[in-house]
């Protein structure tokens, strides 16, 4: 997932689409089928990292995870699993977190949970006070409990609790907890959260029993052997309220998305959009038991409203309508929305943040996030940095598609493979305009241009291509078939007609892999005359174009990438080093053919080894790797 991303309004969008299955769901199923006596196979898990590390983490404590494509199959039950022997990752997942601490409460021994920079700022002093009211011992840092959180478990005794704060996250690790403690666990809810957890416990025969009372709701928990789960994961409504959104605030836009989970407390976004004026409607329908929906959205008119925590309990739908709010005409206050301020990022200050960029005006009042819309075609381009917060920058990229012609530069990108790895292809798909960028890199053999640039695309998470592994892999098929790499009719045809794929991993033409092959020293001879051929490098040029168009932008090192192939890129840098020093880089090439190699590159006809009028020039002699890709990306920021 790239770092940086440069979305483009100002078309309408359309179609339809299937967002990844449900997250809350998939964390849970994993962590009941794990606890089940048997075999549990669930099917539509959500890709996100955020499932994958709980998947991760309960092979660790000695389920039996196997993944085949789109279904999961779980076995475990409480006499297989324990404690692991090394700290569980969850990476950046809250949700995970919190289930686990749960889940490893109710099990002997210790266990240490971790995650990255952003969770490891994120309070479990919530979880910690039950879990410990319960019998075990949970530690962190600091009063609040920040990661690394060590549970020790066993042990445990039923509890009566009610959380300060309604959170699905701490009843849910209660609960999981209550399965291996004595007597009864009650958790009464001061506002009812999403559900996930009771009713799979339900479907998997646990002894449960939910009441609501008013707009709470108490569910009563006893140890009891669990049955292995048989379950489709419905589509995420919080990833859908981005597309729905979105559908309502692009002009002329319509968009479907289809078989999303239909409970009441994750679809309350829609009864807001609703309430604003928005054209959405939702078919709901049974599928293996459980509701799911269809929904589809209209651009229309909005007003704002009023919403309240209560009506969307997780509130992580609240960054996708603020962009509706802003969108509107009138005032929208978001009421008690404190706990923003503790998701993956202070979502709060984020969210305001977002709205004042695109053109509205936004403030915070204690826990009220104020927003006066502006008029249909006020709103403007903008550049946010996310910080890594999945929410935020999908948010962002919708709020991009909604600013008309133009293009807007979300940073912190990459977090939202946490839980929607394919959303710019959804983006894309549906008619929507996003790129990452395009950095070219020039010089000669020797200067450093696969190393940095490899290095490069690693750092801003892109993909990264070599063309002269393409004018290579011609060469090594010209010689293959015994064709004369100085007949040019002959290579021409050869590379009009060959497929080629430049990796990465592996370099190939035709299905024959040849990463190792084009570099030997019959090829280092041949190379230079391929790719002396006019016609050879038409048609080369052409593929390495459409390679940037397919993957959006991204790292492209070459010989002519800044002066012919992408003279409009983000960047273009010529690195250069001595001869001495490129000799030595070129452990595998004699000195005098590197200088016949530049000699044909730099006098050669068609497309040159040049610098290109714009492009930085970097001497690579005697400079880390590190020190010279720190000053590439400077020119990005």
């Amino acid at each position: 997932m790239p770092v940086t991303v440069m979305v483009a309004g100002g078309a309408p969008l359309g179609g339809e689409l299937r967002v990844p299955g449900d997250k809350s769901i998939s964390h849970r199923a994993l962590c009941i089928g794990a606890l089940g006596e048997g075999t549990s196979v669930v099917r539509g898990l959500s890709d996100g990292d955020d499932v994958r590390r709980t998947r991760d983490a309960l092979a660790a404590l000695g389920a039996e995870v196997h993944d085949d494509g789109d279904v999961v199959t779980v076995s475990g039950g409480r006499g297989v699993l324990h404690a692991p022997g090394a700290p569980l990752d969850c990476g950046n997942s809250g949700t995970g977190m919190r289930l686990l601490a749960g889940l490893v409460a109710g099990l002997d021994g210790e266990t240490v949970l971790v995650g990255d920079a952003s969770l490891s700022s994120r309070p479990m002093d919530r979880v910690a006070a039950p879990l410990s009211a319960m019998g075990a011992t949970v530690t962190g840092r600091g009063p609040r409990c920040f990661p690394p959180l060590t549970v020790k478990g066993g042990g445990l005794q039923g509890v009566e609790w009610t959380p300060e704060v309604a959170s699905a996250q701490v009843k849910s690790a209660v609960l999981l907890a209550g399965l291996s403690a004595s007597g009864v666990t009650v958790v009464h809810e001061p506002v009812r959260t999403r559900t996930h957890t009771e009713e799979l416990l339900e479907s998997a025969g646990a002894d449960i029993e939910v009441v609501d009372d008013g707009v709470g709701r108490t569910v009563r928990v006893r140890a009891s052997p669990l049955e292995p789960l048989d379950l489709i994961v419905p589509g995420d409504p919080s990833q859908a309220a981005f597309w729905v959104v979105a559908g309502c605030i692009v002009p002329e836009s319509a968009i479907r998305v289809r078989a999303i989970y239909a409970g009441a407390t994750r679809t309350g976004f829609l009864g807001v959009l609703v309430r604003m004026g928005a054209s959405v409607d939702v078919v709901t329908r049974l599928r293996d038991g459980g509701s799911c929906a269809d929904v589809a959205a209209r651009s229309a008119p909005l007003s704002g409203t009023v919403v309240h925590a209560s009506e969307i309990p997780s509130l992580d739908e609240v960054p996708a309508l603020a962009l509706a709010a802003a969108s509107a005409e009138g005032t929208t206050r978001f009421v008690g929305m404190g706990e923003l301020r503790v998701k993956e990022s202070d979502r709060l200050e984020g969210t305001a943040r977002l709205v004042e960029a695109m053109g509205a005006a936004a403030r915070v009042e204690g826990d009220d996030l104020v927003i006066e819309g502006v008029r249909p075609g006020g709103l403007r381009h903008f550049r946010f940095d996310s910080g890594g917060d999945h929410r935020m920058a999908m948010a962002a990229a919708v709020a991009a598609l909604a600013a008309g012609p133009g293009e807007s530069r979300i940073d912190g990108f990459s977090g939202v493979a946490t839980s929607y790895p394919a959303f710019l292809q959804h983006l894309r798909h549906l008619g929507g305009g996003a790129r990452v960028q395009l950095v070219a890199i020039d010089g000669p053999a020797g200067s450093g241009k696969s190393t940095v640039s490899t290095e490069i695309a690693a750092r801003l998470g892109v993909a990264r291509l070599d063309t002269g592994a393409m004018y290579r892999a011609v060469a090594w098929a010209a010689l293959e078939r015994g064709v004369d790499p100085s007949d040019a009719p002959a290579v021409a045809e050869l590379a009009r007609d060959a497929a080629i794929d430049p990796g990465p991993p592996d370099v190939s033409i035709d299905g024959v892999v040849v990463t190792g092959a084009i570099r030997d020293a019959p090829v280092n001879a041949a190379v230079s005359t391929v790719a002396a051929n006019p016609a050879v490098r038409a048609t080369l040029v052409e593929r390495q174009r459409a390679w940037a168009a397919a993957h959006g932008g991204g790292v492209v090192e070459g010989r002519d990438i800044g002066t012919v192939v992408f003279p409009d890129a983000d960047v273009k840098v010529f690195l250069t080093a001595t001869p001495e020093e490129r000799v030595r880089r070129r452990h595998d090439e004699a000195a005098d053919g590197i200088a016949r190699r530049d000699e044909l590159d730099t006098t050669r006809a068609a497309s040159p080894l040049a610098r290109a009028d714009d492009a930085k020039l970097v001497d690579t002699t005697g400079r880390t790797v590190d020190d010279v890709v720190d000053e590439v990306l400077s020119w990005l920021r």
